[in-house]
């Protein structure tokens, strides 16, 4: 009488492995996949219109700076800067902002970095913008709390 008993358990133990690794490697590839992804420009707009975001590079040089914007509905961009991990005043700047081709563009001035880009979200919900200034991580914070 053992022996079904027996059986069962460890066709359920196989079945729960099974499931488990399974699970497990499809994590691994959507992790691996989502490494690759990019947000529609669409999806951009909608994740920070109406909110401010918060920029560093990740490591400070010449010319980098620590920013914080605010997006507008009307497409406007409202935003502060002062040289990369410095105390300081900030110094205002304004640019506009659009969806074109399916990517999100800014249009910030001559010595910002301004054009369409490719946007991620880490899995703490931050954005992450390469260009040839370096990569950038964005927080997103609800409305206009710096009053820009």
């Amino acid at each position: 009488m053992l022996y079904p008993l027996f059986w069962e358990r460890t066709i359920d133990m196989t079945v729960k492995a099974a499931i488990v690794a399974g699970i497990a490697g499809a994590c691994m590839f959507a992790g691996a996949a989502y490494a690759d992804v990019y947000l529609k420009g669409e999806d951009v707009a909608k994740l920070i219109v109406g909110k401010t975001i918060e920029g560093q590079f990740t490591g400070c040089a010449v010319g980098r700076t620590d920013f914080a914007e605010f997006y507008t509905k009307d497409g406007k961009i409202k935003g502060r800067e002062r040289p990369c991990a410095q105390a300081g005043s900030w110094k205002r700047y304004g640019g506009v902002w659009k969806v074109k081709d399916g990517k999100f563009c800014v249009t910030l001035g001559s010595e910002r970095s301004s054009g369409c880009f490719d946007y991620q979200v880490d899995k703490d919900g931050n954005l992450r913008r390469d260009s040839e200034k370096g990569t950038v991580s964005f927080k997103i914070y609800d409305g206009n709390p710096d009053h820009l």
